[in-house]
C-alpha cells in the first residue's frame, strides 16, 4: 500500500509536468539560489547542545541547527501549534533553533497563529490562481481579517466555490514552504519575466533584501513566518472578488482582489462564522444608522457627519480625556490646519508622506497641505523662544482636525476615514525625565482603558532596518522603555524590528467583548524631529541641550474609538457615554405636566432626556420601544408618582427598580455618570 506522502509526491510531479517553460525556468533559478544560500548556512551551523525553556516552565534539551519548534511541540504533545516565538521573536516551526532560548508555541487562537495560517493560505491561493486559472499575480498578503491576492485574470470569471475547492486540494498535497532572503540582483533575476512582480519589488524594496517563498510551483513575495507545509490548512473560504487600483497606476490593468480565509480545521471555521454573525449584529455602521449617530455622504468621502447623538458621544470622550489632561499636567494648544510645504519639507514628511496629503495651490502658485499629524506644528511652537530646563517637561495636547488621503477602497465606516481627530499630545523633556514620563503615559493609558473595561497588553517595538540615529542612542532608549514596562507591571511582549524609523515605541493592544485585538494607544520616542528643527533648551549648566520628544495617544482616532466602543458595547452605551440616557413616559390623568417637569429637571442636570408624547401607543409598547432604542432608563410617571414626587424606574434590560423619590434617583444617576461607571443598577 502506498503512503499518503508518496501519493502527494506523484501529484506534485504531475503538476510539475504541466507548468509552462517560464515557470520551470523560475523554479530552476529559485532552487539554484536556495542551494547557494544553503551551502553558506551549512558552513555556519555549529551543532551543540541547547536548553529550550517552554512557557509553562518545562525545559527541553535540543541540538543547535537541528532541533525545531515543531519537533519540540511534537515531543511535549502540544497540539495545534502553527508558529512560535523564540525569545520574543516570531519563528517558523520548521526553522532550527540556534541557541538557548525561551520558546512559545502559538496556535490559531492567537493573532500570530492566524497571521501565519493566512499568509500560508495566501501562498496556496497564489499557486491556484496561477497554476489552475492562469492568472498573473501582483501581490498576496494578509489583513487583520484574512488573506488576499491581487491578480489579473484574462479568462472568464472564476467562482468562489471553485477556488475554495482547488485551494483545499492543493493544500492537501502538503507542499513545503521554502524560504529565501534575496538581494536586489537575485530578486530581479528570479522575477525577470514577471512584470507585475517587478513593479511590487520596486515598491517594497526599501532595504537590501526581500523574502520570498516557494509553495509548490509558485513563488510568493512574503515576509513570513509561514507554516511548515500547506497540509496544516484543511478549510478555505473565499469571501469577495473586487477590483483594485495600484498606487500611481496610469494604465488599465483589470486588477482584481480576491479576499478569503484559511483554517486549520472545520471547527475553527465554525467558530469564525459564529463570531462573524455576532460582529454583524454589533457592526458600528448598523448601530450608527439605527441610533442616528452619524452618516457618510459622497459630497465628502471618508469624512463623518456626526448627528446630535453621535456628537454627544464624541464630546463625552473628548471631555473625559481633557479632564485627565488637567490632572496630569497637560495643556492644550490650537494649531492651524493648512501649512506650506516648507514645514513638511523641514520635518521630512513631504519626502515620505506627501502622497497621503491633501494639497491646495494658492494664487501665487504656493502649495499648501492639510495636516495629517500635529507634531511638526508643535516643534514650531517649541522653537518660538529659548526654553529653559525649568519649563520641562512640556506636555502639549491638540485636538485639531487631521486629514489623510486614504485610498477610496480602504475607507470603511469610522475605522478608516480621511478626516479625523486624535487625542494627540507631544511631550518635550530632558533625557533624565524620560523614564518618568513614559511611566506616566502608561499609567494614563491604564486609567482610561479601565473605565471602558478593556483588557490590554503592551508591545515594545525595537529598531527597524533601516533606521535613523546612532545605535547607542537606540540601545539607551530601548532599555529605558523596557524598564518603564517592567515597572508598569502589565503584560508586555517584545516586538523586534517594528519600531518607527525615528525611534522605538510602545504600542498598546486592547481586547474587546468579541475577543478582537485593536491597537489604539501608542507611546513613541522621536530622535529625528528635535534634530530637524534644531530644538534646544538651556540646561542647569547654562549650556544648550537637545530635548527628547515623545509622541503619545490614548484613544487614538476618536472616530475609530467610537466604532470600537459601539461594537464592544453592542450599542448598549454606559450611562456616562449614552446619547439616549432617559425616556420619560407619562401614564394617564394629569401625569403629562409632571412628566415634563421631571424631564426638564434631569435635562438641567445635564442628562440626555426624551419625552414620549405618542398618545396612540400602549404603555407596554412605549416601554418596549425605549428598550429597543437602548435608553439606559425608562421613567414611568402617573398620578401616584405625581402625588408622591417619585418616578418608577426600569433599567435597559427590563429590570424594575420600583418607585423612588425623584431627587434620590437624580443623585444616584449623577453619581453613576460622573464616576463613569459601567453599572446600571443603583
Amino acid at each position: 500500500m502506498r503512503s499518503a506522502s508518496h501519493t502527494s509526491s506523484i501529484a506534485v510531479c504531475v503538476l510539475a509536468l504541466l507548468v509552462s517553460p517560464a515557470v520551470s525556468e523560475q523554479l530552476r533559478i529559485f532552487e539554484s539560489l536556495r542551494e547557494k544560500h544553503n551551502s553558506r548556512k551549512r558552513t555556519e551551523v555549529t551543532e551543540k547542545s541547547l536548553n529550550i525553556r517552554l512557557t509553562g516552565g518545562q525545559t527541553v534539551k535540543g541540538t543547535a541547527g537541528i532541533t525545531t519548534p515543531l519537533f519540540v511541540a511534537q515531543s511535549v504533545r502540544v497540539k495545534g501549534a502553527l508558529v512560535s516565538k523564540v525569545n520574543g521573536e516570531l519563528w517558523e516551526l520548521g526553522r532550527p533553533l540556534e541557541a538557548d532560548c525561551e520558546l512559545q508555541l502559538l496556535g490559531f487562537d492567537t493573532v500570530e497563529g492566524k497571521q501565519a495560517a493566512w499568509r500560508t493560505g495566501a501562498c496556496v491561493l497564489t499557486g491556484v490562481l496561477e497554476g489552475v486559472f492562469g492568472a498573473e499575480v501582483y501581490r498576496e498578503g494578509t489583513t487583520d481579517h484574512g488573506l488576499f491576492c491581487d491578480h489579473v485574470l484574462d479568462k472568464s470569471p472564476l467562482t468562489l466555490s471553485d477556488v475554495e475547492e482547488r485551494c483545499k486540494e492543493a493544500a492537501a498535497l502538503k507542499f513545503p514552504l521554502s524560504r529565501l532572503e534575496l538581494n536586489t540582483e537575485e530578486i530581479y533575476e528570479l522575477f525577470q519575466n514577471c512584470k507585475l512582480r517587478l513593479q511590487l519589488v520596486e515598491e517594497q524594496m526599501d532595504g537590501s533584501s526581500l523574502t520570498v517563498y516557494r509553495c509548490g510551483d509558485s513563488i510568493a513575495i512574503c515576509s513570513g513566518p509561514l507554516l511548515p507545509h500547506t497540509g496544516f490548512l484543511k478549510v478555505f473560504k473565499m469571501l469577495q472578488l473586487s477590483s483594485v487600483t495600484l498606487p500611481n497606476q496610469t494604465e488599465s490593468l483589470d486588477l482584481a482582489r480576491l479576499l478569503g480565509m484559511a483554517f486549520p480545521g472545520e471547527r475553527d471555521k465554525e467558530e469564525w462564522e459564529r463570531k462573524q454573525e455576532e460582529a454583524r449584529r454589533r457592526d458600528h455602521r448598523r448601530i450608527g444608522t439605527d441610533q442616528e449617530l452619524f452618516f457618510f455622504s459622497e459630497v465628502s468621502p471618508g469624512s463623518c457627519f456626526f448627528l446630535p447623538k453621535g456628537a454627544h458621544i464624541y464630546n463625552m470622550l473628548t471631555d473625559f480625556i481633557k479632564s485627565e489632561y488637567r490632572k496630569r499636567g497637560f495643556t492644550e494648544v490650537v494649531t492651524p490646519t493648512l501649512y506650506s510645504t516648507a514645514l513638511w519639507e523641514r520635518s521630512g514628511h513631504w519626502e515620505h508622506y506627501s502622497e497621503n496629503m491633501f494639497t491646495v495651490t494658492s494664487e501665487s502658485s504656493q502649495i499648501y497641505a492639510l495636516k495629517p499629524m500635529n507634531c511638526p506644528a508643535h516643534c514650531l511652537m517649541f522653537e518660538q523662544r529659548i526654553r529653559s530646563w525649568r519649563e520641562l517637561p512640556l506636555r502639549w495636547a491638540d485636538f485639531g482636525a487631521l486629514h489623510r488621503n486614504e485610498l477610496s477602497g480602504a475607507l470603511g465606516g469610522l475605522t478608516r476615514v480621511r478626516r479625523f481627530c486624535q487625542d494627540d499630545a507631544h511631550i518635550f523633556c530632558t533625557p533624565e525625565q524620560l523614564e518618568d514620563e513614559i511611566g506616566a503615559c502608561l499609567d494614563f493609558v491604564r486609567s482610561v482603558y479601565q473605565v471602558f473595561g478593556f483588557s490590554f497588553h503592551c508591545l515594545l517595538s525595537t529598531r527597524p532596518t533601516p533606521c535613523l540615529g546612532e545605535p547607542e542612542q537606540w540601545d539607551t532608549a530601548e532599555q529605558q522603555l523596557e524598564r518603564s514596562l517592567q515597572q508598569f507591571g502589565e503584560r508586555w511582549e517584545l516586538n523586534p524590528g517594528d519600531g518607527a524609523f525615528y525611534g522605538p515605541k510602545i504600542d498598546i493592544q486592547i481586547k474587546d467583548a468579541l475577543g478582537r485585538q485593536h491597537q489604539c494607544a501608542t507611546v513613541q520616542l522621536d530622535f529625528q524631529l528635535p534634530v530637524r528643527f534644531n530644538l534646544q533648551y538651556v540646561g542647569q549648566d547654562g549650556q544648550l541641550h537637545r530635548p527628547v520628544m515623545i509622541h503619545r495617544a490614548v484613544l487614538g482616532s476618536l472616530e475609530r474609538m467610537i466604532a470600537i466602543l459601539a461594537e464592544n458595547f453592542g450599542g448598549k452605551w454606559p450611562l456616562w457615554l449614552s446619547p439616549a440616557q432617559i425616556m420619560v413616559i407619562p401614564v394617564g390623568g394629569n401625569s403629562e405636566s409632571y412628566g415634563r417637569q421631571v424631564a426638564r429637571q434631569f435635562r438641567e442636570a445635564g442628562f440626555m432626556v426624551d419625552f414620549n408624547e405618542d398618545l396612540g401607543a400602549t404603555l407596554n409598547k412605549k416601554i418596549r420601544s425605549a428598550q429597543l432604542a437602548q435608553y439606559n432608563y425608562v421613567f414611568v410617571v402617573g398620578d401616584k408618582e405625581h402625588e408622591s414626587g417619585t418616578v418608577s424606574v426600569r433599567c435597559r434590560g427590563g429590570k424594575q427598580l420600583e418607585r423612588r423619590p425623584t431627587e434620590e434617583v437624580l443623585t444616584s444617576l449623577k453619581q453613576l455618570r460622573d464616576t463613569r461607571s459601567n453599572l446600571h443598577e443603583f
